[in-house]
């Protein structure tokens, strides 16, 4: 599952980020998260917003749902006061790999302190 800097790296070129998105997309092996897709809109330009467009006719988003809410709570609960604030949007991309046993792949581990999903870093 990607995490918002690895979409943007992705759609926008960035190697090896790029190659390596190209490569999970025809073997058919990505998912993202409907927090994902309004992160990156959020600050998407009209290029980025088509290219996003033609991956999500391929990949459908995975939304938010009452578990998902819960177990992102859950986190948000367990890390709220913990040296590291973790963001509820965050939360919500983590439950989101928990619940659907994902593999989320993500530059800022920083942001997921959680124990219970797994992580790489490309």
């Amino acid at each position: 599952m990607l995490d918002t800097n690895i979409l943007i790296e992705a759609i926008n070129g960035v190697e090896p980020t790029a190659s390596l998105v190209k490569n999970w997309m025809r073997e058919g092996n990505i998912a993202i998260s409907v927090i994902t897709i309004a992160e990156f809109l959020a600050n998407a330009n009209k290029d980025e917003k088509e290219k996003l467009s033609l991956i999500l006719t391929r990949f459908a988003p995975l939304p938010v749902e009452q578990t998902l809410a819960e177990i992102a709570a859950s986190y948000r609960k367990e890390f709220y006061r913990k040296t590291k604030k973790v963001y509820l949007v965050d939360c919500l991309i983590a439950a989101t790999a928990k619940l659907y046993n994902l593999t989320l792949v993500t530059k800022d581990t920083k942001d997921y302190p959680m124990k219970d999903i797994k992580i790489i870093k490309p």
